[in-house]
């Protein structure tokens, strides 16, 4: 009978050192990119991740053909324009691989896209996309 008291009480020791985990993405400054008709031109959007312990976060687009971030626009008619996509505030700029980060209340993160090709009179006319993931691992 004894023993059973003193186990209750060990896992009643062991509920209370354990917490939920938080992490949360803040601050973000822009849900849509728009580059302009133009070679090398860019746009960029930044956000936080505020989290309590070690995370892992992993940027991916629809479009990636390479883990350093080369991607592609395209139009309803598949016609596609290069980019390339660069991280700044990890740990490394690895992209649809998890990065690890420690714990931090406020890390900073900027995603830039610049378009690669030069449009032409002959670049078919139509709205190009590409769509940008983040996921946080925790």
């Amino acid at each position: 009978m004894k023993m059973k008291i003193l186990l209750f009480l060990l896992c009643l020791g062991q509920i209370s050192l354990v917490y939920a985990k938080q992490c949360q993405i803040e601050r973000l400054t822009a849900t849509q990119l728009n580059l302009n008709s133009s070679y090398l031109s860019q746009a960029a959007t930044s956000f936080s991740v505020a989290c309590d312990s070690r995370y892992a976060i992993q940027f991916n687009s629809r479009n990636l053909t390479n883990s350093t971030g080369s991607s592609y626009l395209s139009n309803e008619k598949n016609y596609k324009l290069r980019t390339q996509m660069n991280i700044s505030g990890a740990t490394a700029s690895r992209w649809n691989s998890p990065i690890s980060q420690p714990a931090t209340n406020q890390n900073k993160f900027v995603v830039l896209v610049q378009l690669m090709e030069r449009p032409t009179a002959m670049t078919p006319a139509g709205v190009y996309k590409d769509n940008l993931y983040i996921n946080l691992m925790f």
